[in-house]
This record gives C-alpha cells, sequence and structure tokens, in this order.
C-alpha cells in the first residue's frame, strides 16, 4: 500500500489538477463566448430567445463534460505514466474548436441550414405523394413517346434527292 501512495505523489496530481481545471475553465468560457454570440446574432436578426432555445446549452455542455469527465477518469489513471493529462486536453481542445467554429457561423448560414432540414422533412412526410406525382410524371412521358412513335409511322417522311 505504500508503494502505491508514494507512487501517486510522484506522479504530481496537483499538476495534473491544474491542466484539468484549465481545460475545463477554457471550454467553460468558449461556451460563455459562444452563448453571448448567440444572443446578439438572435437579437440582430429579430428573432424571439426562448427558453427552449436556452435550455440548449445545458444540452451542449453536458455533451461536451461527461467525456471529459470520462477522460479525466482515465488520465488520473494514466498519471503515473503520462506528464500530463492529454485525453482530457485533446477532449477540451475539440469542444473550444467545435464552439469557435459556432461562433463564427453566420446567422444567414444557420437560417439556410434550419429551412434546408425542414424542407428535406416536408419531402420525406410526403414521400407517398411525391413517388406518386414521379410515376405519373413518367407514365405522361411513355404516352407523349408513344403517340410520337405513331405519328412517324402514320407520316413517314419522304426525302427526294435532286
Amino acid at each position: 500500500m505504500d508503494f502505491f501512495v508514494e507512487t501517486l505523489k510522484n506522479a504530481s496530481l496537483h499538476i495534473h489538477a491544474v491542466w484539468l481545471a484549465i481545460a475545463y475553465v477554457a471550454v467553460i468560457l468558449a461556451m460563455a463566448v459562444d452563448f453571448i454570440a448567440g444572443l446578439r446574432k438572435a437579437k440582430i436578426a429579430g428573432k424571439v430567445t426562448t427558453s427552449r432555445a436556452l435550455k440548449m446549452t445545458t444540452e451542449k455542455a453536458t455533451k461536451y463534460f461527461l467525456p471529459m469527465l470520462c477522460l479525466s477518469c482515465i488520465d488520473v489513471l494514466t498519471s503515473v505514466v503520462l506528464p500530463a493529462p492529454f485525453f482530457t486536453l485533446l477532449m477540451g481542445a475539440f469542444n473550444i474548436f467545435c464552439e469557435w467554429k459556432s461562433v463564427l457561423e453566420s446567422t444567414h448560414d444557420k437560417q439556410e441550414l434550419r429551412e434546408a432540414a425542414n424542407t428535406f422533412n416536408v419531402i420525406v412526410k410526403n414521400k407517398d405523394d411525391i413517388a406518386g406525382i414521379i410515376m405519373q410524371a413518367m407514365e405522361m412521358m411513355e404516352k407523349k413517346q408513344a403517340i410520337e412513335s405513331n405519328n412517324k409511322n402514320i407520316n413517314p417522311q419522304t426525302t427526294e434527292e435532286t
């Protein structure tokens, strides 16, 4: 047991703790910047900020921090071998990158994505109608081709050589 305690002391867990704290605080700051930027963009676009939209921030925090917490546990276990909590730092960097991309996206781009998603949903909901319309169009094209081929057979064009 003394060997285990001595090993943990020598592993400099306080350095790991500092790095872990830096990673979590950096992700929280990035989320705060994205939150403020989102509120500002919504205000400029004249959109109402709803509690549902605000709750999405907590869902995002859950998606970010649960994996980071698991990776932090792995980092504590590997602190004997690794000099820093690399797994948590990499996940934190990825989360910060995602927030940075979110801040840079324009409201116009997000609106276009929402409209495309809505259009796709309408298509999926009405797929039977669309399939019927396509079938009718194909039948009409076949009828048109049949009529054209009948007209060619009835009125063959003769060419005179001069």
